[in-house]
């Protein structure tokens, strides 16, 4: 984790280098300043396997600054590409009243909801949407262009859009499984056998101790393994996915929802291996494939079929 946070922390304020001037702040870890302007107190969560990013405040440190000196904390949700960039004015309101624990710390936690992100400070206190600080580079400095970094990457699609689609695979008969996550493998499975490959659910290579959601085969030869991410541990289905590479799969892809886009894309990024040949895909993006297949295959395999008829046969 150590590394990890490093790694981001160094991306983030390589963003911010061509823009101010910024330095670290000798024998204060993770603090930054960019001279006469604001001190950035950068911190750094992974996405816990609840979902959420969870993030700790040092009072000992943010006291001592108050009145004296302008500082953000800078929260990195996964990635730098989802930073919240909070004033200390903010800091200071939200935690009003709430004592810190025994090492003087404060909490609180980020949580992904559809196409956005919620700040949860807790102890009875109302959350915050989190729109106004995401990538909000502008708030360290006027010299700092805002729409430069504004897009936000929270999300692979609008989650109304999932939410439809969610709906019509649950309500679908054609496709078959007891959850969400068995009927999207089985719509993969489907695309596979209409592709003329041999698609096996829950597949085992010999001697391997991982069991991939889907293979899809030429012959006795791995041409594309996938994995279903609708919640749990993004790393065990990394760890699947690179696994399906060093068996010589040609393709391998992901189908996730729209809450888990930057958590896979953080757990993958340090990944060499595996990071240059992953596909993350949207469930709406299957879905409408399937859909598609689906009315193309049921045409197309009485096109394509010989049969030998008493009559002229018509298709009209």
């Amino acid at each position: 984790m150590a590394a990890i946070n490093k790694e981001v922390r160094d991306r983030l304020i390589a963003k911010i280098r061509p823009f101010k001037r910024i330095e670290p702040v000798p024998r204060m870890s993770s603090v930054y300043t960019v001279f006469n302007e604001v001190l950035l107190d950068v911190r750094y969560s992974g996405q816990l396997k609840e979902g959420h990013y969870w993030f700790f405040f040092d009072t000992y440190r943010i006291n001592d600054w108050k009145g004296r000196q302008r500082f953000l904390e800078c929260l990195i949700c996964g990635d730098e590409n989802t930073t919240l960039f909070i004033p200390d004015d903010r800091i200071f309101d939200w935690f009003d009243g709430i004592q810190p624990n025994r090492k003087g710390h404060l909490f609180l936690s980020v949580c992904p909801e559809e196409n956005r992100l919620v700040i949860r400070p807790g102890h009875g206190k109302p959350d915050i949407i989190a729109d106004e600080y995401l990538n909000r580079f502008d708030i360290i400095s006027p010299a700092i262009p805002r729409p430069l970094f504004s897009s936000p990457t929270i999300s692979l699609e609008q989650g109304s859009e999932f939410e439809r689609s969610k709906d019509a695979i649950i309500a679908d008969g054609g496709i078959s499984g007891d959850s969400l996550h068995d009927r999207i493998i089985d719509m993969l499975a489907q695309l596979g056998d209409w592709s003329g490959f041999r698609a096996i659910k829950s597949y085992t290579a010999e001697n391997s101790p991982y069991q991939i959601d889907v293979a899809w085969l030429k012959g006795d030869e791995l041409d594309l393994a996938a994995e279903v991410h609708v919640g749990g541990n993004e790393t065990e289905a990394k760890d699947r996915l690179r696994h399906a590479l060093r068996l010589g799969a040609r393709k391998v892809i992901v189908v996730t929802v729209p809450s888990a886009v930057n958590r896979l894309r953080s757990v993958c990024q340090f990944e060499t291996e595996l990071r240059n040949w992953l596909e993350i895909w949207s469930v709406v993006r299957v879905h409408r494939m399937y859909i598609d297949g689906r009315g193309f295959h049921r045409e197309f395999s009485s096109f394509r079929r010989r049969n030998k008829h008493d009559q002229i046969a018509e298709y009209l």
